[in-house]
């Protein structure tokens, strides 16, 4: 019985190191180039070291970490290129997500987006824009749990989980883009009218708009650091 126990503890190990150091990563506790050390993080994490070396493989894979020549792991660096290419695929796959997440939601469900948004108007008004953006991802967090595409829904929270990378970086920027609000707005209003299409389409607008504007302010912040 034992023997049937230890494989399930130990799976359970590695998902909790790995959360939690993705969590760091995401976060900006651990910034782009910071070395992660094994026994460190075991010790932090109060977890043997192979659970830890497992996270890692897993964060290599998805490409939050880089495994150096000399065998050390590091916070991998914010690409802008990349940045960009993440969310091209972001803004399909959402899109998609929301035709097939309209005949789901119900209007318990649409309310909850409303209360969302007047959440995210609220936070802007009083500048706290770090809350604004989470707000933003409860909203889009409410049409994912109504989509019927499982896989589809993994893929896309795994590619919201590397963009969070580059989005707590602006969350510390002094502004945030009202046009945003209105975006969110309009797809709500699609997704009350029952028009699956004419959501997909806002949501791809959206998103597409936000990645311009995110990219073009980092860009704008790595020319400044620079110049300096």
């Amino acid at each position: 019985m034992q023997n049937a126990v230890e494989p399930v503890e130990k799976e359970a190990l590695q998902e909790t190191a790995y959360r939690e150091i993705k969590l760091s990563i995401v976060e900006g506790t651990f910034p782009p180039g910071h070395k992660l050390s094994e026994p460190e993080l075991a010790i932090h994490l109060k977890v043997s070291r192979s659970p830890v070396r497992e996270a890692l493989v897993r964060l290599e894979q998805d490409g939050f970490v880089l495994r150096q020549q000399n065998g050390r792991v590091v916070v991998a660096p914010l690409d802008l290129n990349e940045l960009e290419q993440l969310y091209i695929v972001r803004a399909n796959l959402e899109g998609l997500a929301t035709r097939l997440a309209a005949s789901h939601l119900r209007t318990i469900d649409l309310d909850e987006m409303t209360a969302r948004l007047t959440v995210m108007r609220r936070h802007v008004a009083a500048h706290d824009f770090p809350a604004a953006i989470e707000s933003g991802q409860d909203f889009h967090e409410v049409i994912l749990r109504a989509c019927p595409n499982a896989p589809l829904a993994e893929v896309l929270e795994h590619l919201r989980g590397r963009i969070t990378r580059f989005r707590s970086v602006v969350a510390g920027f002094k502004d945030y883009d009202l046009e945003r609000i209105e975006e969110h707005q309009k797809i709500l209003d699609a997704l009350y009218a029952r028009q699956p299409a004419e959501a997909e389409a806002q949501m791809v607008q959206h998103i597409t708009r936000s990645a311009a504007t995110l990219i073009a302010k980092l860009r704008n912040r790595a020319d400044k650091a620079d110049n300096s």
